[in-house]
């Protein structure tokens, strides 16, 4: 998989067996993954210009001031039309087409992900997997 900066993934989770498992599957299926546990420090992740953000997979509830959608916000900063991937556990819309996933596994979100990244680089419907689905878990 050929993988430039377009495609470094932000994980930002504070339960860390899921945070690991999640960077772990998308190590492995070759994406560039930095992970962090709190809002603020995705915050920081996201507007660091030296190492750009081009996805990224929150939960919605993350503790402190800076939450997951606070941050899907700073990301549509970034880039307008791509979608956050968001766990969130309450029904809610998206307004900016971010994918709301209720208690994803890790493999969901990198399903969700790889369909992602695959759809921005043009990849035929066969590479990226099932059909995603935007809507409120």
């Amino acid at each position: 998989m050929d993988m430039n900066s377009r495609d470094r993934i932000l994980v930002a989770d504070n339960n860390p067996l899921f945070r690991e498992a999640v960077a772990r599957y998308l190590r492995t299926a070759g994406y560039d993954v930095t992970t962090s546990d709190t809002g603020e420090q995705a915050f920081l992740v996201l507007r660091d210009w030296q190492h750009p953000i081009g996805w990224l997979y929150t939960r919605a509830g993350l503790p402190f001031l800076i939450d997951g959608w606070i941050l899907a916000d700073e990301y549509h900063d970034m880039y307008s039309t791509r979608p956050a991937v968001i766990a969130a556990s309450e029904n809610r819309s998206s307004p900016r087409g971010d994918i709301i996933l209720g208690q994803p596994s890790p493999v969901a979100v990198l399903e969700t992900i790889r369909q992602l990244v695959n759809a921005s680089h043009n990849l035929p419907a066969a590479e990226s997997g099932p059909g995603l689905q935007r809507h409120a878990a």
